[in-house]
């Protein structure tokens, strides 16, 4: 929420509408805040899976809003603009994290939400378990955690992840099928053996 609203502040003041929406391929003040601006919290909990830090994530968020403003004029010619967003908030993610050589720091954990049971000791093993299955992910190849993430976590369907990360069907069923597997696999251990 707070995205948005400094999004909008900076828009109405940063910005002649009235120009803007004279051309008809531009997409105006409008449709922007329509079509693009409520896919904000989809961009920002993708960030967050990403990226793992809050701030960080928030920040990537407003540049790509700001990016997508800035580049209006192109946004008319794509068809799937929600596609195309959650793109930028990857590579623009990752951008982040190359630039900034990230070190191992704790996972926000607002991500994942585990139901509480009445046992005294279970929100130290749903933390556990919460840490165990981020380095599981962290040890996927980067094509199967990126559509781990996108269908796991995000709910993303099969044709849209197509979309988002260029990718044919099979590849897509492919690279999650092979992260499951793995993820899995060592779920069990764990749970089994505590390895």
């Amino acid at each position: 929420m707070r995205l948005l609203i400094g999004i909008e502040i900076y828009l109405s003041r940063r910005c002649n509408f009235s120009y803007f929406q004279s051309s008809s391929l531009q997409m105006s003040k409008e449709q922007f805040t329509s079509v693009i601006l409520p896919l904000q919290h989809k961009l920002y909990r993708y960030a967050l899976s990403i990226v793992f830090e809050v701030a960080l994530a928030e920040d990537i968020v407003q540049e790509v809003l700001l990016k997508l403003w800035n580049h209006r004029d192109r946004l008319q010619a794509i068809d799937n603009k929600e596609a195309w967003c959650i793109r930028l908030t990857r590579n623009a993610a990752y951008d982040k994290l190359k630039a900034a050589s990230r070190k191992a720091e704790p996972i926000d954990h607002s991500i994942f939400q585990l139901v509480a049971t009445s046992f005294p000791d279970q929100e130290t093993i749903d933390k556990d378990l919460i840490e165990a299955i981020k380095r599981m992910m962290e040890g996927l190849p980067d094509k199967q955690k990126e559509v781990f993430r996108l269908r796991e976590l995000l709910g993303y369907s099969n044709a849209e992840i197509e979309e988002i990360m260029a990718l044919d069907s099979n590849q897509v069923k492919v690279n999650l099928f092979r992260a499951r597997k793995k993820i899995r696999s060592k779920l069990t251990q764990l749970i089994n053996y505590g390895l």
